[in-house]
């Protein structure tokens, strides 16, 4: 048998997205997923999956369920070594913490800000058409229209702007259009590459 070596294998990082709803959040994520090969979760795929849930639960359970299963698989696949994307909208600071109590060598956030909000105002709308058509069935718990969004942002009541402590972050336009979601996958695989390598 011949002497095989190993490559230590490289530390596992947690990259967090943050950003509100039609934010360009997912896009961005999945290209982020991508970029660095490894898995994306995505707290609404395990939403999407509680409608039939939806009349017999309180109001906001169903939606602390979905954060509760997204940091328990979030913290097996860490534990196994792997990197993960974590997309949700991080509008807690109870949130960031779930992620930093995680084994991982690092955890970063990933800001997405639209600077134009009239294109911003476009995905939501673009995404409400969808839903109201049947063709997106998906996210019918997303808010669909701008006015939806005021609404739940002035619901926040400002937490989502907290203080996060030394957690690295980045902050992106996902509205930039000379930037795409692969080009921002670029800059935050090199955002996080030099982070590693000063924790080192």
């Amino acid at each position: 048998m011949g002497e095989e070596q190993s490559a230590a294998p490289a530390p596992a990082v947690v990259v967090a997205m943050k950003g509100h709803p039609g934010s360009g959040k997912s896009t961005a994520a999945r290209a982020i997923a991508a970029a660095l090969r490894c898995p994306l979760l995505d707290k609404d795929d395990v939403r999407d999956c509680t409608l039939p849930l939806e009349g017999l639960a309180a109001a906001g359970m169903l939606n602390e369920l979905s954060y509760a299963v997204l940091w328990r698989v979030a913290e097996r696949q860490v534990r196994l070594g792997l990197s993960v994307v974590v997309d949700c909208p991080l509008s807690r600071r109870a949130h960031l913490d779930a992620l930093t109590r995680l084994p991982a060598a690092l955890v970063v956030i990933v800001e997405c800000r639209p600077n134009d909000e009239q294109e911003w105002r476009r995905r939501l709308q673009e995404r409400g058409a969808a839903v109201a058509d049947g063709s997106g069935a998906d996210g019918w718990h997303k808010p669909k229209t701008w006015g939806e969004l005021e609404r739940l942002v002035e619901a926040y009541q400002g937490c989502t702007d907290y203080e996060i402590g030394d957690v690295p972050r980045i902050v992106v336009d996902t509205t930039d259009p000379m930037v795409d979601a692969e080009a921002i996958a670029v800059k935050v695989v090199g955002f996080v590459r030099s982070h590693l390598a000063c924790s080192q």
